[in-house]
């Protein structure tokens, strides 16, 4: 593949043992099979198997940092503690569009170091910093501290969690975004006693694109679609105004909302969660990413009942945090959430862990004096704090958890990660997309809103769903279509939220224009296809994979609905080539990756 734009072709690897780093030139033939971000990173983490423990990458697309509307994303690629599979964790913000402007595609971390140090990522180099200084600070100032010293420095950081390898510790990116960081990317940078990535960008450098007149064409027509979107318009978008908690009301409305650890739907009191209630009372401002008018993201404060000023929370947060608890104070969930970004905690997986405490305190299996009630706040602060430090059953996440209990019934995880967002009972793809996702059960609903029977009411939500919600064979076809083209735009380095007013052509155009590439959209797609089969072959070998749903799902809901896994993957394995979970030869040799 001639790289004629959109990439630097240049990869650095820092060697923690050593402290030396080593560029290392893109490889083409992986470019033309596997794009960039997600899949490039596969790709290396695959080749790297015998030291995959030692292994972290954080890789940009070739869209990223050139203008393309919302192509701004970051992907770290790891083998996950928690999971036992392969792992990516997709972040927004700045960081990605920073790494593009040092001259990279991707920084590659291998080994240990002896003591904590910092990554420095600068134009066409990257050091290893001492960081003793930083180990056990928070990550708001850790954030402060490197910025402080490096300038406009966006700032990837672990918390004390982290350093205490909390099997669900996450990375900070810029102190307050980890809405797509979860399987323990904190764990593994505090193995490898890093305490952070520090990237000062060089903006005078421009970034090389094909054909400019073409590109000129399709960021007018890009813009134009936001610009029209009913979700994604900045002023008058639903989703714009309200963010991700827009999700609160047609899942509450179509009882399909998180409760009690899932073992109800329905919630008293759930307007109090919503995104119109959140823009009316704690949300102080929008924030976005590089090149996106949308701004999505969401800035809380207050000064009451609680202090604190944070990014978030998302709807993950509050689903997991909020409803999934009990916990009807949208302070309260904004106030954890914060403190889970302090310490370097995945949100969603704390709150799911803390709705298995409290129905196995509820159950009688453990003792109320040391257990949690549904909705008590307080207690959940100070069983966050406790695991920021590292203690508590709760480290090393839900199925040692229910091990220890000795009540398999309370785990709502697949693979280790806890499902969030929505009840499969009640949205039968979300089951099939959960059950056979290669990371386990960590889908982002706004990744997926297309596969949502609950969305239908949202205006501008397109759906690729049957009418009729018995048709499995057209719900599993919908799921593996969007698990490729999820695959596809993560390595790309577009926000999937962009799918909301895009479609696959103009994401073809996009590369082309970019890149310079000749691809046409069955090719992108094939692209996605082999990424995930990639991925499932790395699982396959790591031994961390099956396709299920815990008991908790298999069994219906008090109202009578219930997700018919079984007969969806049957399906969903046809549609793939798959036999029992496993790729075919001939799927394997179409796709490039028969040895």
């Amino acid at each position: 593949m001639d790289l004629k734009g959109g990439y630097n072709g240049k990869l650095v690897v820092v060697n923690l043992e050593s402290r030396k780093s080593v560029i290392e030139e893109l490889n083409p033939n992986y470019a033309h099979d596997f794009l960039g971000g997600r899949g490039y990173g596969v790709k290396l983490l695959w080749d790297n198997w015998s030291s995959t423990s030692n292994f972290f990458g954080a890789f940009v697309g070739p869209l990223t940092g050139t203008g393309v509307p919302l192509a701004n994303r970051l992907t770290f690629v790891f083998h996950s503690p928690l999971t036992n599979t392969v792992a990516f964790a997709n972040t927004g913000g700045y960081a990605g569009t920073a790494l593009k402007r040092t001259g990279f595609d991707g920084l590659v971390l291998v080994g240990e170091s002896e003591s904590p140090v910092y990554v420095l990522v600068k134009r066409n180099c990257a050091t290893v910093e001492d960081a003793k200084s930083l180990w056990g600070r928070n990550v708001s100032e850790v954030t402060a501290a490197l910025r402080a010293k490096h300038g406009d420095a966006r700032v990837l950081a672990i918390g004390p969690a982290g350093e205490a390898q909390v099997k669900f510790a996450n990375v900070l990116n810029d102190a307050g975004r980890t809405s797509g960081v979860r399987h323990g990317a904190g764990c593994v940078l505090g193995k490898m006693k890093v305490k952070a990535v520090a990237i000062v960008g060089d903006y005078t450098q421009t970034l090389p694109i094909a054909d400019k007149l073409a590109f000129r064409e399709v960021l007018t027509r890009l813009n134009g679609k936001l610009r029209s979107s009913p979700l994604l318009n900045r002023d008058t978008g639903t989703f714009a105004v309200y963010g991700t908690p827009l999700a609160v009301e047609p899942l509450a409305i179509n009882r399909a909302l998180p409760t009690r650890n899932y073992t109800s739907t329905e919630l008293e009191g759930w307007q109090n969660l919503t995104g119109k209630k959140m823009k009316d009372t704690i949300l102080v401002g929008r924030l976005t990413c590089t090149a996106c008018s949308v701004q999505c993201r969401r800035e809380t404060a207050t000064h009451s009942k609680y202090e604190f000023r944070v990014e978030g929370p998302d709807y993950a947060q509050v689903s997991a945090l909020g409803s999934n608890c009990q916990v009807i104070d949208l302070e309260a969930v904004a106030y954890m959430n914060y403190l889970c970004y302090e310490l370097g905690l995945d949100p969603i997986e704390v709150g799911n862990l803390l709705a298995i405490l409290a129905e196995a305190t509820e159950k009688g299996i453990v003792p109320k004096e040391s257990g949690l009630k549904w909705g008590d706040e307080e207690r959940m602060i100070q069983i966050i704090r406790e695991l920021g430090e590292g203690k508590g059953d709760l480290r090393e996440g839900a199925e040692k958890l229910t091990e220890k209990l000795g009540d398999p019934s309370l785990t709502t995880a697949v693979c280790g990660i806890t499902i969030q967002n929505t009840d499969p009972r009640a949205e039968p793809a979300w089951g099939l997309l959960n059950a056979t996702d290669n990371t386990g059960a960590s889908c982002h609903i706004w990744v997926y809103p297309d596969l949502i029977y609950s969305f239908r009411s949202v205006e501008g939500v397109r759906t690729i769903l049957p009418e009729d919600r018995g048709d499995l064979e057209n719900i599993a076809r919908a799921v593996k279509f969007k698990q490729d083209l999820v695959a596809a735009l993560d390595s790309l380095q577009v926000c999937a939220f962009s799918y909301m007013a895009f479609d696959l052509e103009d994401y073809v155009q996009a590369l082309k224009a970019v890149a310079g590439v000749e691809i046409e959209s069955k090719d992108l797609l094939k692209v996605g296809e082999r990424i995930f089969n990639l991925e499932r072959l790395y699982d396959l070998r790591a031994g961390g994979k099956r396709d299920y749903l815990p008991e908790k799902f298999r069994n219906p809901l008090p109202d009578g609905r219930i997700c018919h896994l079984d007969e969806m993957i049957s399906k969903y394995y046809a549609e793939r080539v798959w036999n029992g979970g496993i790729p075919e030869e001939e799927k394997l040799k179409d796709l490039g990756l028969s040895s």
